[in-house]
């Protein structure tokens, strides 16, 4: 005798089925794309007498620009008379500006730490991304004292500039720190910033205006690992081109700075009744003024024969990935012959007492000399 399905089996069996049903018809939410590898910021400070390479080297970045490219190209821009703004590189090989502004601000003081800061954090938000590069584009003289009268890193917005120990203020850590700028590759500054960045590229002496040939090397900075090395060469053979040819550039490791701060200390504070008693004419200088010479030398010539140097020197090449120079550089001063680099330029101490209260001031000196 065949078995009748009660009414209330068949509610079941049919309320499951609209559940099935509706759970097959749910739409899923669509996967989150990745983000890019790599939003790379130029932070432009352009109010000063470099107002007038603006135009020029956004229209390098966008005849270089490559929608292939993984990453986003973006540029902080404060210029003479002119609000701040930021574009976003797009790819364009007119001779026009065409990139669109994706924010802009009130008239503001760009080298200020909060408002660099500020700006950053913007773009990160503005253009995510996996990592961050940086670009700084001024003015710049190092460690040395700027137009307020401090230890100046960075910078010229009018009558401000920037101190190394504000410049590593700025919040994150990125892949590389690239100097459009004179006089960077210095090792108080590169010491300064070693916790900000992995990498750090920059010049020994004076970059002329026309600075990165970014229409030749930024390719290379979005490629998964940033090839800072031949960004490097592609700078060096664009200014070994030029008549007279003239340049220096230097990749450094910023991770290594503590141990080459430690090795460098050792040497330091041994022979430091040597130092006001240097020939500084057998060490290679960085400017006609002699605020800059070669550490490499510095150190050879502080140490003599002590063992501890060969220690110095291994530590000092792991921590300058590369370093090339033309055998003569211009300077607004004059023109100087490098006949060797270390990659790395220092001041010495004791020589001109007017520098030496700012000097103190640097991380470098304190951890180096002791005091």
């Amino acid at each position: 005798m065949t078995k009748l399905v009660t009414f209330p089996t068949w509610n079941f069996f049919l309320t499951v089925a609209f559940i099935a049903c509706f759970s097959c018809s749910k739409r899923e939410d669509p996967p989150v794309p990745p983000l890019p590898t790599r939003t790379v910021v130029v932070y432009m400070v352009a109010d000063n007498s470099l107002d007038f390479m603006v135009d020029h080297d956004v229209n390098e970045l966008e005849h270089a620009w490559n929608d292939k490219f993984d990453g986003n190209m973006t540029v902080y821009i404060d210029r003479r008379g002119k609000t701040p703004y930021i574009l976003k590189i797009q790819a364009d090989k007119s001779s026009k500006v065409v990139s669109p502004q994706i924010k802009t601000y009130a008239e503001q003081n760009s080298c200020s730490p909060e408002v660099m800061a500020k700006v950053v954090a913007d773009i990160k938000s503005l253009c995510p991304a996996q990592s961050y590069g940086m670009i700084f584009w001024s003015h710049a003289s190092g460690w040395l004292p700027g137009t307020s009268a401090v230890t100046r890193a960075f910078g010229e917005d009018g009558d401000y500039d920037m101190e190394i120990s504000d410049l590593a203020k700025l919040p994150g850590k990125y892949d590389f720190f690239i100097f459009d700028a004179c006089n960077m590759a210095n090792v108080e500054v590169a010491y300064e910033l070693r916790r900000n960045a992995d990498y750090i590229v920059a010049s020994v002496m004076e970059v002329l205006a026309d600075g990165f040939p970014y229409d030749k090397v930024l390719e290379q900075l979005f490629k998964p690992q940033a090839d800072l090395v031949e960004f490097a060469k592609g700078f060096m053979a664009y200014y070994r081109a030029y008549n007279p040819a003239s340049g220096t550039i230097s990749v450094v490791d910023a991770r290594k700075f503590d141990e080459l701060a430690e090795v460098s200390a050792s040497l330091t504070r041994k022979y430091a009744n040597r130092i006001a008693g240097l020939d500084v004419s057998q060490i290679q200088p960085y400017d006609i003024e002699e605020y800059f010479f070669d550490f490499g030398d510095y150190v050879a010539a502080l140490s003599g024969n002590d063992p501890g140097l060969e220690t110095f020197r291994r530590v000092l090449s792991e921590a300058v990935v590369f370093e090339d120079h033309t055998s003569e550089v211009f300077t607004q001063s004059g023109t100087i012959e490098v006949a060797r680099s270390s990659g790395l330029s220092c001041h010495i101490p004791q020589r001109i007492p007017a520098l030496d209260s700012y000097y103190r001031r640097t991380s470098w000196y304190k951890r180096v000399y002791g005091e």
